[in-house]
């Protein structure tokens, strides 16, 4: 026990004289309740600077880093066409669509992401009224196969069923889920390893006989750089003998941080 242990060991034994000469003295019940309860406030007192103090409590923070290839495209088609009657104006959007969806689907290696169908009214210009109506219609493709996704992609610009053909809106990369998620657990052990190295160099700069975790924190993140749509591919495609334009997905980097609190023995 140290210095203040003692003292609140006085203060206590004090206070219990105190109370046992109050109590002889034939004080009432009011005055002893009160004295008991500041007894019991010093007892606890007293334990709570019995108990050990945080100190030497460190922050740090260790990471992993590693550059991955660009496994996953995503690719985003429309179709947008213009017509008087809304009911015929969605007739040929949903035909067009399901064109697309059954050339799609002779590609095992390609998934349907989603689809979406809106309409917005078309105001004339000199009267400022509506006087049709503009339907889009859009798909979303997901492939590891970049070639069979490329050569999809300027199939799908040519004219389909109805005479109607998709655009190209925009094809961005990312890592596939499997990929990300076994790279993360690398990257966790990594950065969990360089934790404990500066932990123990913290402690063998204090001249110390070790450390423990207080608390710990693991965050991933990764960074894609911006991909432009590729405007070869959309040129290539008005012609359907022209040869399709590669996909390139280049690089993300993955990220794995840990921070935390060390406490120096």
């Amino acid at each position: 026990m140290g210095r203040r242990s003692r003292a609140s060991r006085g203060m206590i034994h004090r206070f219990i004289t105190l109370i046992t000469g109050m109590a002889g003295q034939g004080e009432n019940m009011f005055r002893r309740r009160i004295a008991l309860a500041a007894l019991t406030g010093l007892t606890v007192l007293g334990a709570a600077q019995a108990e050990p103090l945080n100190y030497n409590v460190v922050n740090l923070e260790a990471s992993a880093q590693r550059s991955v290839t660009n496994d996953l495209a995503i690719a985003t088609l429309f179709v947008e066409v213009n017509d008087a009657d809304p009911t015929r104006l969605s007739g040929k959007v949903n035909r067009t669509l399901a064109a697309a969806l059954k050339m799609v689907k002779q590609q095992a290696s390609i998934k349907v992401a989603g689809t979406g169908y809106s309409t917005f009214p078309v105001y004339n210009a000199k009267t400022n009224r509506a006087d049709g109506w503009r339907g889009r219609g859009e798909l979303r493709l997901s492939s590891r196969d970049f070639e069979t996704l490329s050569r999809l992609l300027g199939q799908l610009q040519q004219p389909l069923e109805g005479g109607l053909s998709l655009q190209l809106a925009q094809v961005s990369y990312g890592v596939a889920e499997e990929t990300r998620d076994k790279l993360e657990n690398e990257l966790i052990e990594e950065s969990l390893k360089a934790f404990r190295q500066r932990a123990d160099l913290v402690s063998r700069g204090m001249a110390s006989k070790g450390w423990r975790p207080v608390n710990l924190n693991v965050n991933t993140q990764s960074f894609i750089p911006p991909q432009p749509v590729a405007k070869a591919m959309m040129m290539r495609a008005e012609s359907a003998d022209a040869a399709p334009a590669p996909l390139e997905g280049g690089d993300s980097k993955v990220t794995v941080t840990v921070s935390g609190s060390i406490q120096v023995e």
